[in-house]
């Protein structure tokens, strides 16, 4: 039972990590603006709503989100960072990237 247990929680832990497969939708640049504003909320839920918002908006996101990765408010920079790579990992931005010695 327990076995059983412990591999239903591995299931559910996988689906809700694995990456959405929903549709890329064209978001107006001003939506796409309202999302990034919701990445600095205080509230990890209306945080995660953004998340969401950007990832259906794709390519359109990664413009913003490397601008706002830029940000002196350091929430909105991390996530903004972590979906950039999210997004666009064979193209990481160079601004991110740490010189070499």
């Amino acid at each position: 039972m327990t076995v059983l247990a412990v591999a239903l929680i591995a299931a559910m832990g996988f689906l809700a990590l694995r990456p959405s497969s929903a549709p890329v939708q064209e978001i107006p640049p001003a939506q796409v603006q309202k999302l990034l504003r919701k990445l600095g909320d205080s509230d990890p839920d209306v945080r995660r709503e953004g998340e969401a918002g950007l990832r259906q908006a794709g390519a359109a996101s990664i413009a913003p989100l490397r601008e706002a990765s830029q940000s002196p408010n350091r929430l909105l920079a991390d996530r903004a960072a972590k979906l950039l790579l999210e997004l666009a990992p064979s193209a990481p931005d160079a601004s991110l990237a740490k010189p070499a010695d």
